[in-house]
């Protein structure tokens, strides 16, 4: 059965400012308290009624009806609401503190993943591609056309001398457009529809 009412308080729900050695009449709070009845004040001890101070602004502004002398203590205790957002501080959520899968996608910025965090083999270059196996591997600008059943598509123009073997017992095929700028050597049985 669930319980209503409000919960018990913790320690984050309570909040203490001291002020020692101030001649003002207005102090910023480390938060924003909701109204005057959730901060308990005292100066040199005793305890001041919530009409002798004002409150506004974000984070609170206490503003007492007479400014403080040198000598004054003052302490405010304000207990937060229930509902009230705490902040945590910067830099202070530990990696252990975050589940496996707290991270997602939309919280990881453009270029926040670098190749060196793939945990990848091989050396990332210009023509290279990363396969299955998280390895850079080079793009084969040769066609090889040796199992059968097997057709071979590139754009690519080969500028250098090749040999492409054809088996006599498979039918295989290239697919255009393919240039040749250098001398093209075909061995093997060919025929050509």
């Amino acid at each position: 059965m669930s319980y209503l009412g409000q919960a018990a308080l913790k320690n984050s729900e309570l909040k203490v400012f001291n002020v020692t050695s101030s001649t003002s009449a207005t102090h910023t709070l480390s938060w924003n308290a909701p109204n005057e009845q959730s901060l308990f004040i005292t100066i040199n001890g005793v305890k001041q009624q919530d009409d002798a101070y004002t409150i506004a602004g974000t984070p609170t502004v206490v503003t007492l009806t007479d400014a403080l002398v040198a000598t004054d203590k003052m302490e405010v205790v304000g207990v937060l609401d229930i509902g009230e957002i705490t902040v945590v501080g910067d830099n202070t959520v530990s990696t252990a503190k975050l589940s496996n899968s707290s991270v997602s996608t939309v919280k990881l910025g453009d270029g926040s993943v670098t190749e060196a965090k793939l945990l990848t083999t091989g050396t990332a270059i210009a023509g290279n591609y990363l396969d299955g196996t998280m390895a850079w591997a080079a793009i084969d600008s040769v066609p090889d056309l040796t199992t059968e059943g097997e057709l071979y598509k590139n754009y690519k123009t080969f500028a250098t001398t090749i040999t492409i073997p054809v088996d006599a017992d498979s039918n295989q095929g290239l697919i255009g457009p393919i240039s040749f700028t250098g001398d093209v050597t075909i061995t093997g049985d060919l025929t050509i529809w």
